[in-house]
C-alpha cells in the first residue's frame, strides 16, 4: 500500500488542495449535479498536543501561542493524506503526496467515486513514507518509519470530518508524535578548590529506537506504537568543553560546543519506549585538567567514562509520546569514579525552558514546564 507525512509550519500556513472529479461516459448519469472540481484549503497548524484551544471569555487560557509553532514543515517535502467515508470507512484518499509550490501545497484527485459520499474523515502525516498500510476494518492505517524518517520529527494530524458539499477550508492540527531529547551538563563539585577542572570531550545515547510502526485510528483522534527491534547508538557531543561551575552556569549540549539555549543545542528524535533496567543508557567521556590541591600537584586525567542508566531516572520507566526530555548531567570531580547527579526535565514540545535549575538538582525527580497555562 501506500505511506503517509506530516509537517510542522506556523499558524496559519495555508495549503490549497484541488479535487477533481473525472467521469466516463457511462458514468456520466450517475455525476448529474455533482461537481466536477473542489477549491480546497487548509490551515495547517502544529501544537504541543495536537489541539488548538479556544480562548475563555476575557481571557487566553490554553490558547496556543507562538511559542507552541516553533515547527515548520520543509517545504521541498510532501506530506501524506489519508481520507475514507465516514460511513462505510471505505479507503477514498489512499496516502496521496501534497507538496509545496510557491509557498502553497496542492494535490489534484480523482473524485469520481465521492458522488455517493456525504462525509469523509482525513488525517495526514508528515513525512510522507511510501509505503503506508490501510486498515479499512478500524478506520486505521500504518507508517513504518525508519530512523532517516524519525530524524525528521515526524508529526501526525487529529481527523477531521468534513461534508463533501462543504470541503473548503480543512483545518489540520498537527502534533509530535516522537520524542525530542537533549542534555544539559555542569560541574557540582562540592569542594570550591576542585571546581572548573572538568572538559567534556564526548556524549552518546545507547539503544534508543529510532525506528518503529505507528498505528494511527481516523476519527478517534490517537495512535501507538510499535517498535522495531532496531536501536541505535546517536552520537550527541564530541569536542572539547569546559563545564560550567554550578548549577547556575548548567548549559545545553550542543553538538561541539555548550550553548545557553535549547535551540541551538544537540538533540534528536526518538521512538517513545518502555524504559529497560541495562538498556538505554548514556555514556560520557571527560576530561580534567591538571591542578593543585592540598599543597599536592595533580596531573590531568585523560578520557575519563561514565555511564548513566535511564532506568528509574523517568516516572514509570516510560516515555510519553509527543514529549521533549533534557538529561541534566551534574559532574563531580570530588566523586569522580562514582556515578554523577543524573536528573531530567520533561516539557511539552517546543516550550522555553522554564525550570526552575536550583529546585532540579540534588532531587532525582522529573519536572514538567507547564509555566505558559
Amino acid at each position: 500500500m501506500k505511506r503517509a507525512i506530516t509537517k510542522r509550519t506556523l499558524l496559519g500556513a495555508i495549503v490549497v488542495f484541488t479535487i477533481i472529479s473525472c467521469t466516463t461516459d457511462d458514468d456520466l448519469n450517475s455525476f448529474e449535479g455533482f461537481e466536477k472540481s473542489k477549491d480546497v484549503s487548509f490551515d495547517i497548524t502544529i501544537t504541543r498536543d495536537g489541539q488548538i484551544n479556544t480562548r475563555a471569555d476575557g481571557s487566553y487560557d490554553n490558547f496556543t501561542t507562538e511559542r507552541d509553532l516553533e515547527a515548520k514543515l520543509d517545504p521541498s517535502k510532501p506530506f501524506g493524506l489519508m481520507g475514507v467515508d465516514a460511513k462505510t470507512n471505505s479507503i477514498i484518499i489512499n496516502n496521496e503526496r501534497v507538496f509545496e509550490t510557491a509557498g502553497i501545497r496542492s494535490a489534484t484527485f480523482d473524485s469520481r467515486n465521492w458522488y455517493s459520499t456525504e462525509s469523509i474523515l482525513l488525517s495526514a502525516y508528515y513525512p510522507y513514507v511510501s509505503e503506508t498500510e490501510f486498515m479499512s476494518g478500524n478506520r486505521s492505517y500504518i507508517i513504518p518509519y525508519s530512523s532517516e524518517d524519525t530524524q525528521a520529527g515526524p508529526l501526525v494530524s487529529q481527523s477531521i470530518e468534513r461534508s463533501t458539499s462543504y470541503l473548503d477550508v480543512i483545518p489540520l492540527v498537527f502534533r509530535h508524535i516522537t520524542n525530542d531529547i537533549g542534555f544539559r551538563v555542569c560541574d557540582i563539585t562540592y569542594d570550591p578548590d576542585l571546581r572548573g577542572y572538568i572538559r567534556l570531550k564526548k556524549l552518546t545515547a545507547h539503544n534508543f529506537a529510532t525506528e518503529g510502526y505507528y498505528i494511527d485510528s481516523i476519527g478517534n483522534n490517537g495512535g501507538k506504537w510499535v517498535q522495531k527491534t532496531i536501536c541505535e547508538e546517536i552520537g550527541v557531543f564530541h569536542g572539547d568543553a569546559r563545564v560550567g561551575v554550578g548549577s547556575d552556569n548548567e548549559l545545553f549540549v550542543g553538538q561541539n560546543h555548550l550553548v545557553s539555549d535549547r535551540k541551538h543545542s544537540s538533540r534528536f528524535y526518538a521512538v517513545p519506549e518502555d524504559i529497560k533496567m541495562g538498556k538505554q543508557y548514556i555514556e560520557v567521556v571527560f576530561d580534567v585538567d591538571a591542578f593543585d590541591y592540598n599543597g599536592h600537584h595533580y596531573n590531568e586525567l585523560k578520557d575519563q567514562v561514565q555511564k548513566f542508566p535511564l532506568y528509574g531516572v523517568l516516572p514509570g520507566n516510560s516515555c510519553i509520546c509527543g514529549k521533549q526530555y533534557t538529561f541534566h548531567l551534574g559532574l563531580d570531580l570530588g566523586t569522580l569514579y562514582q556515578p554523577i547527579e543524573f536528573t531530567a526535565s520533561v516539557a511539552d514540545w517546543e516550550n522555553n525552558y522554564g525550570v526552575d535549575i536550583n529546585s532540579v538538582w540534588g532531587e532525582n525527580k522529573i519536572y514538567e514546564d507547564n509555566d505558559f497555562f
